[in-house]
């Protein structure tokens, strides 16, 4: 009898992240991640009780990746720019996982319920000295923004230079902030 392989809860969730970023949440099976892990499907299940809590661990690990990403300051771009702009860039390199947290069904409103959103609104508020409703609504005008440049690029349906992008984001972002400074 061959010795049981030793996975940990690391090992699979890098696997299955590995598989999800080369064929999508569609593509993660108990098979597809065993061969991916050279192992047989009954590892993986004693770490974990079904492929469901495999898929919501990577989902979390998504969101990980996705607040590294947000965070990350863009040369020559304000705070609440390279929010944008790093929203975009996750979207384009990393495009199943910008799509299993932004463009999948889950019965969630992802304008409001993503981990990230205090984040967000904290860098407009520090940045802007706007807060309240008037920071909710630059967050949720943004982000319809830069969820449409966002989707269009992972699925291929556009094509945007990193200057264009920069250009619109900042060229809204300022408008939108103007407006709401002229209605004070």
């Amino acid at each position: 009898m061959p010795p049981k392989a030793k996975l940990t809860k690391e090992s699979i969730k890098a696997g299955a992240m590995a598989l999800v970023r080369e064929r999508g949440m569609g593509g993660l099976t108990a098979k597809a991640l065993a061969a991916k892990l050279k192992c047989s499907t009954q590892p993986i299940f004693w770490v974990f009780e079904n492929m469901e809590e495999v898929r919501r661990a990577v989902k979390e690990e998504a969101m990980k990746v996705f607040g590294e990403y947000l965070r990350e300051p863009q040369e020559g771009a304000s705070a609440y720019l390279s929010v944008g702009l790093n929203y975009i860039r996750f979207a384009a390199k990393e495009k199943e996982f910008f799509k299993i947290l932004f463009m999948s069904e889950g019965g969630e409103d992802i304008l409001h319920a993503h981990e990230e959103m205090p984040y967000v609104l904290n860098v407009i508020e520090s940045t802007e000295n706007i807060s309240g409703q008037d920071a909710q609504n630059i967050y949720e005008e943004m982000w319809m923004l830069s969820h449409g440049i966002a989707t269009m690029i992972a699925t291929g349906t556009a094509q945007f230079t990193d200057e264009r992008i920069r250009r619109i984001l900042h060229d809204v972002y300022s408008g939108i902030v103007q407006n709401v400074r002229k209605r004070k």
